[in-house]
């Protein structure tokens, strides 16, 4: 009798495991039908929603790291092919702006101001490591301020990427505005 009572707690043990498994099943269905149908109603808005939190983790984390690693920042700021007095003040300067950019990306209405800057500061970026490339200096500077270990061209493609992203990410914020201002006109004259 007793293992009769083993195998009947057996089995309501698991099939409450199965019933709870299928309940997540079709709970994460019911979450993934829900987004794929939000992306296939909304496509534009999907994308920008993609760029801002690129952008903000990539902002958050740059400026974040530079924090954390400041020491080693700011000597490689004083390294770099311009006068210690500007490396000193672009090392207290850069990380602030960074991170400021990226909590830009954290609410609707400063989005924009932070696609602006992130744009801004991708073309100086960019314009750096051009002048770098093309021996402005006598040589290349060192490769410690680097956000990621890639080399000086593979740098310049990546903030082409990221400069081409915050120009769609512009172009998508304007373009679902104007259409969400004019859906609102078309409510209010109805």
């Amino acid at each position: 009798m007793e293992q009769s009572g083993k195998y009947i707690e057996k089995g309501v043990v698991t099939a409450t495991r199965t019933v709870q498994r299928e309940g997540a099943y079709s709970w994460l269905g019911r979450k993934f039908a829900g987004v794929t149908s939000y992306i296939k109603k909304h496509p534009q808005e999907f994308v920008l929603q993609v760029l801002t939190f690129a952008l903000l983790s990539l902002w958050i984390y740059v400026g974040s790291k530079k924090v954390f690693t400041y020491v080693e920042f700011r000597a490689s700021m004083i390294r770099q092919p311009f006068e210690d007095q500007y490396g000193t003040m672009l090392s207290y300067i850069l990380p602030a702006v960074e991170l400021a950019t990226g909590i830009l990306f954290i609410f609707e209405g400063t989005k924009r101001f932070g696609f602006w800057l992130a744009l801004l500061l991708m073309l100086v970026f960019s314009g750096y490591v051009i002048l770098a490339l093309r021996d402005t200096w006598g040589s290349i500077p060192c490769d410690c301020i680097l956000e990621f270990p890639i080399s000086w061209k593979a740098h310049l493609w990546v903030n082409g990427l990221i400069t081409i992203g915050c120009i769609v990410g512009l172009l998508l914020d304007r373009k679902i505005r104007i259409s969400h201002q004019k859906k609102l006109m078309m409510r209010l004259g109805s």
